[in-house]
C-alpha cells in the first residue's frame, strides 16, 4: 500500500507516463487506420475483391509501419511532429495513390526504380499522367482524405508531453518484434503450391503480394529482390545446400557431372560447367552453373537452318492484338498471319515495365527481373546471343529503329548494346519525319505515324547486301480516344461505323497506322527486289491493356477471361518461299521468339542459358505469366486459385505441380542472376567490358 505521502507524486509519474505514451499511440493509431484504409480502398480499386486472408495479412504488415511512423512524428518535439504527421501522411497517401493511378494506366506497380527515372517518364507521358489524374478524380479525393484530417487533427494527435529516449527504444523494438512475429506467422500459412509463405519469402509477384500483403509490404519485398535477389526453388536443386563449405573441402566427385551434348544434335556450345563449379567461391553463382548445366537443351531439327542467308525483318508492335486484324480493314497484318507459321497458341504476358520488358523477352529470351528496367540494366552486360550482334558478325548491316524519343527507356544504351545501330526521334528520326504535317503544331502529337517511320527507314538499308533489322513501333499506344490519340484522329472515318464504343474503336483506328507501315515495308521489298530473299516477323510487346476488360470483351464478343485469354495474341512469321502454312499448336509466347529465330537462322546459341525455347523444336512449351500462372501441354495453373486444371480432366498430381511451380521459379531467378551478374560473360568468357561489342557505324 502507498504512504499517503508519496501517493501523490506516484500518480503524477504514472498519469505523465501514461500521456507519454499516448505521445506514440495516438500518431501510430492514425497511421495504422490511414494506412489500413488506403489498402484496402487501393485492392478494391485495382481486384476489385479483398479476400479474408488479404485482409488479414495487410492489417497485421500495417501495424508495425504505422508503429514506425507513430515513432517518427510522435518521438521528436512538438513543432518538428505536428509538421511530420502531415508530410508522412501525405508521403504515404501519395504513394498508394500514385500506384492506383499507375495502375490504372498501365497494369502494373510503380516501382522505386521508376522513380529514380521520373524525370524521363512525366517528360514523355505527363500529360497523359494529368489526364488520367483528372478522370480518376474518385481515388486521388478518397486517397486525399487522411491528409486533411492529419492537418485539422495534428494538435490533438500531438500532444505536448515530453518522451524519454527509453521509451522511443522501446516502442521501436515492439515495431521489429511484431514485424517479425507477423512474418513467424506467414510461415504458418504453407499449404497448396502457392501458398502466402511462397509468395512472401519466394516467389517475385508483385501482384499477388499487393494483393495479400499491401502495397507498403509489396514494396520492401520489391526492394529486398533489388539488393538480394531473388531466391531459387527447385526441389531436384535441394541437394545444392550442403555445398556451402570451403571448395576444397567439397567431395566434387559426388556431384553429377554435366551431361554430354553434341551440338551436331542440340543447341549447346562449348561451356566446361563442371571447372565453373569446381572453382566457384559464390554460392549464387555455384546455385547457378548447376542449374544451367542440368538443363536438357533444345534439338535442332528440320527447320534449323531453313532461313539462313536471308534478310530479317524483326517488328515488335506497340499493343498489337490478333483482334485487330481483318481481312478487308488490314488486308497485309491479315495476309502476313495466314500465310506463314501459325502459331495456335501463341500468348504476349504482361510484365512489370510494360513495353520495356515486353521488348526485352523478345529480344533475349529471359524474363525481366522484378523493380528494375531489365533492358536499361543489360546495356553493360555482354549479350552475345542478341540478333543484332549475331548477324553483324556474319556481315550483315545490322539497324534498330523506333518513332519516339531515342533515349526513352534508355534504349539508347540497351540497343546498340544488342549489336545495333540505333535510329530514334532526335538520333536519326526528325518529328517532321514521323508525325503528319496536320499534327505537327498540335499540342499532343502523340503517337507518331509507324507508316511514316517505314516509308522512312527502308531506303536507309534495303539497297545493302544483306541486312537484319528490328523495329519496335509506337502509332498503338494508349490512350484511345480522340482528344489524346492523334492516330486514331487520323483513321477514325474508317472505324466510326463499327459497332463498338469509342475507346475499342479508337484502338482499331490506332492499329491503321501499323497495317499502313506493313504495306509500305511489303511494296518497298517487292519494288527493291528484296521481298523474296527478307523474313518478317511481327508480334506485340503487349495486348492492349490500354482497354478495360469489358471493352477488349467487345472485341471477342464474351467475357474475357483475364487470366489466360487477355493474353492470346498473334506471332507473324513470314516468307515469301514458304508454300503453304505451317501450324503450331504447342503453348509458346513472346519469350520463345529469339530461341526460334536462332533456330531458323541457324545461329550459334545454347539454349541452356536461355530462358525461352525453340518452339519448332521437340522440347515441352511453357508460358509464363508474372504472377506465377503458367500454360503448358499438360494444363493451366492459375497462381490466384492456386489450381492446376488438366487437359484431360484428370486430377493433377500437387507433387507434379508443385515441381512446375519451382521450375517456373527458377526461371524468374535465374534470368535475374543473367542479369545481376552478367553471367554470360562470365559462362561463355567474353571481352571486358570496354572491349564487348561497340556498335558499327
Amino acid at each position: 500500500m502507498i504512504h499517503p505521502k508519496f501517493r501523490s507524486s506516484f500518480l503524477t509519474r504514472v498519469d505523465l507516463s501514461q500521456a507519454r505514451w499516448l505521445r506514440l499511440a495516438r500518431p501510430s493509431l492514425f497511421f495504422a487506420l490511414t494506412i489500413y484504409y488506403e489498402e484496402l480502398f487501393l485492392k478494391l480499386y485495382c481486384f476489385r475483391a479483398i479476400p479474408p486472408t488479404s485482409a488479414l495479412f495487410t492489417l497485421l504488415f500495417t501495424i508495425p509501419v504505422a508503429l514506425l511512423l507513430g515513432l517518427l512524428c510522435g518521438g521528436v518535439s512538438l513543432r518538428r511532429g505536428r509538421v511530420l504527421l502531415p508530410l508522412c501522411t501525405g508521403l504515404v497517401s501519395l504513394w498508394l495513390g500514385a500506384q492506383a493511378i499507375y495502375y490504372r494506366l498501365f497494369k502494373t506497380f510503380l516501382t522505386i526504380f521508376s522513380l529514380t527515372k521520373m524525370a524521363m517518364v512525366a517528360g514523355a507521358f505527363g500529360n497523359m499522367a494529368v489526364s488520367e489524374v483528372l478522370v480518376n478524380w474518385f481515388p486521388v479525393l478518397m486517397m486525399a482524405l487522411p491528409v486533411v484530417l492529419s492537418v485539422l487533427l495534428r494538435k490533438k494527435l500531438i500532444p505536448d508531453e515530453p518522451l524519454v529516449k527509453r521509451q522511443r527504444l522501446r516502442w521501436a523494438a515492439m515495431a521489429v518484434a511484431l514485424q517479425l512475429l507477423f512474418m513467424g506467422a506467414v510461415l504458418c500459412y504453407g499449404g497448396g503450391v502457392m501458398s502466402l509463405r511462397y509468395i512472401y519469402y519466394q516467389a517475385a509477384t508483385p501482384e499477388l503480394e499487393a494483393q495479400y500483403f499491401g502495397m507498403l509490404t509489396q514494396t520492401q519485398l520489391e526492394i529486398r529482390r533489388v539488393l538480394f535477389g531473388i531466391k531459387p526453388d527447385d526441389p531436384a536443386q535441394h541437394h545444392l545446400t550442403k555445398w556451402t563449405r570451403p571448395i576444397s573441402e567439397r567431395p566434387y566427385t559426388q556431384l553429377p557431372s554435366t551431361p554430354d551434348y553434341s551440338p551436331d544434335v542440340y543447341h549447346v556450345m562449348d561451356i566446361d560447367f563442371d571447372a565453373m563449379i569446381r572453382n566457384e567461391e559464390d554460392e549464387d553463382l555455384l546455385a547457378a552453373h548447376r542449374w544451367f548445366s542440368q538443363r536438357t537443351p533444345s534439338t535442332k531439327n528440320e527447320w534449323t537452318g531453313r532461313f539462313a542467308g536471308k534478310n530479317l525483318i524483326w517488328i515488335v508492335a506497340e499493343g498489337f492484338s490478333t483482334l485487330a486484324m481483318d481481312p478487308v480493314r488490314t488486308p497485309t497484318l491479315w495476309q502476313l498471319s495466314h500465310q506463314g507459321f501459325i502459331f495456335q497458341n501463341f500468348y504476349t504476358p504482361l510484365w512489370g515495365v510494360s513495353t520495356s520488358d515486353g521488348e526485352y523477352v523478345t529480344t533475349t529470351g529471359l524474363i525481366p527481373k522484378s523493380g528494375v528496367w531489365s533492358y536499361s540494366q543489360s546495356s553493360q552486360n555482354y549479350m552475345p546471343f542478341a540478333l543484332g550482334t549475331q548477324f553483324r558478325k556474319q556481315g550483315f548491316r545490322t539497324m534498330a529503329f523506333h518513332d519516339y524519343l531515342y533515349d526513352y527507356y534508355d534504349r539508347n544504351l540497351s540497343h546498340p548494346n544488342m549489336g545495333y545501330e540505333y535510329v530514334a526521334m532526335g538520333q536519326g528520326l526528325t518529328e517532321e519525319d514521323i508525325i503528319p504535317a496536320q499534327f505537327l503544331a498540335a499540342e499532343n502529337a502523340f503517337p507518331p505515324s509507324d507508316r511514316m517511320m517505314m516509308e522512312k527507314i527502308v531506303p536507309m538499308f534495303v539497297n545493302e547486301d544483306r541486312f537484319m533489322v528490328y523495329c519496335l513501333t509506337v502509332s498503338g499506344h494508349l490512350r484511345y480516344n480522340l482528344e489524346e490519340n492523334a492516330m486514331s484522329v487520323l483513321h477514325w472515318d474508317e472505324v466510326k461505323d463499327l459497332p463498338y464504343s469509342d475507346p475499342v474503336k479508337c484502338y482499331l483506328a490506332s492499329q491503321m497506322e501499323l497495317e499502313l507501315a506493313m504495306e509500305s515495308l511489303v511494296s518497298q521489298l517487292e519494288a527493291a527486289g528484296r521481298l523474296e530473299d527478307t523474313v518478317i516477323v511481327l508480334s506485340a510487346d503487349h495486348y492492349p491493356y490500354g482497354l478495360t476488360d469489358e471493352e477488349y470483351s467487345e472485341l471477342l464478343g464474351h467475357p474475357v477471361d483475364p487470366v489466360f485469354e487477355i493474353y492470346e495474341n498473334t506471332l507473324i512469321l513470314w516468307s515469301a518461299d514458304m508454300e503453304e502454312p505451317v501450324y503450331v499448336e504447342k503453348p509458346c509466347s513472346s519469350l520463345d521468339v529469339m530461341p526460334t529465330l536462332s533456330n531458323l537462322f541457324g545461329l550459334e546459341f545454347d539454349s541452356r542459358l536461355v530462358i525461352g525455347t525453340d518452339i519448332l523444336s521437340d522440347s515441352p512449351g511453357l508460358v509464363i505469366f508474372s504472377n506465377y500462372s503458367f500454360l503448358n501441354q499438360e494444363g493451366a495453373y492459375n497462381s490466384i486459385t492456386d489450381q492446376f486444371t488438366r487437359w484431360d480432366g484428370q486430377s493433377p498430381d500437387l507433387d507434379r505441380v508443385t515441381a512446375m511451380v519451382a521450375d517456373v521459379q527458377n526461371r524468374v531467378a535465374y534470368s535475374a542472376v543473367i542479369l545481376d551478374y552478367d553471367y554470360y560473360r562470365l559462362a561463355l568468357n567474353g571481352p571486358p567490358k570496354e572491349e564487348a561489342f561497340p556498335p558499327s557505324s
